[in-house]
């Protein structure tokens, strides 16, 4: 509010300034208004700096504590809210995230035997999926839904581009990493910083699917013989 005061008030005697004949307390007026813009001005930069300052060392702090988490493989969000990580010794999925960054950070882990499916989505439409086929049915939609999202797809713009999982977790049985995100202003396919995420995004659902096959076939169904 002391920065609005301060230009505002600047606005005004630079206005008087200029209305004003007399040259002493039009120069008077003028000085002062510019003072007053100046004043303003600075102080709005400094604000800004600090707080920039600020949201540097939160989110390195951020960073940091995903970073802290035992992993092999890790992959973190530009804005640190989110972490994707993999520890092959324990055999664990993490997903760690925050809704802000003053908040505290939520881990989930989740056993790789407990990853039932992925999906590579664009705009919620499916691209690619890999699921355990030993299981029936799919919380992400069916294979109908799938071919005709396809088709649907044909536009040359993104706006979103995620990973869904469908895992064991009662709380949160569907999670969803997002690798690009542009709001209400789509890129085109062609743009460098859609195939950097695009290329990001095939790297971890390979990785997740490979996940998925391997511990497929420790889930037998168990059959009753009569």
């Amino acid at each position: 509010m002391k920065i609005i005061f301060f230009i505002l008030l600047g606005i005004i005697y630079l206005f008087l300034a200029n209305a004003i004949e007399l040259a002493i307390i039009k120069q008077l007026f003028f000085l002062i208004g510019l003072a007053l813009v100046s004043i303003g001005i600075i102080r709005y930069i400094k604000e800004r700096y600090v707080e920039s300052q600020k949201y540097a060392q939160m989110k390195e702090a951020s960073e940091e504590e995903m970073k802290a988490i035992p992993h092999t493989q890790c992959l973190l969000s530009e804005d640190a809210l989110k972490g994707l990580l993999l520890n092959e010794h324990t055999n664990m999925l993490i997903f760690a995230q925050r809704e802000e960054l003053e908040e505290e950070l939520k881990i989930i882990e989740i056993p790789f035997s407990k990853i039932y499916e992925v999906a590579m989505m664009e705009d919620e439409m499916f691209v690619l999926r890999t699921k355990n086929y030993l299981m029936s049915g799919s919380l992400l939609g069916e294979e109908e839904d799938f071919a005709e999202e396809e088709e649907e797809d044909d536009t040359d713009t993104v706006s979103q581009l995620s990973l869904k999982f469908v895992v064991d977790h009662l709380s949160e049985p569907i999670l969803e990493y997002i690798f690009m995100d542009q709001g209400e202003h789509p890129i085109a396919r062609d743009e460098e910083e859609y195939e950097e995420a695009m290329e990001l995004c095939e790297k971890w659902f390979q990785k997740i699917s490979v996940i998925i096959k391997r511990h497929e076939l420790e889930r037998v169904p168990i059959r009753h013989w009569q």
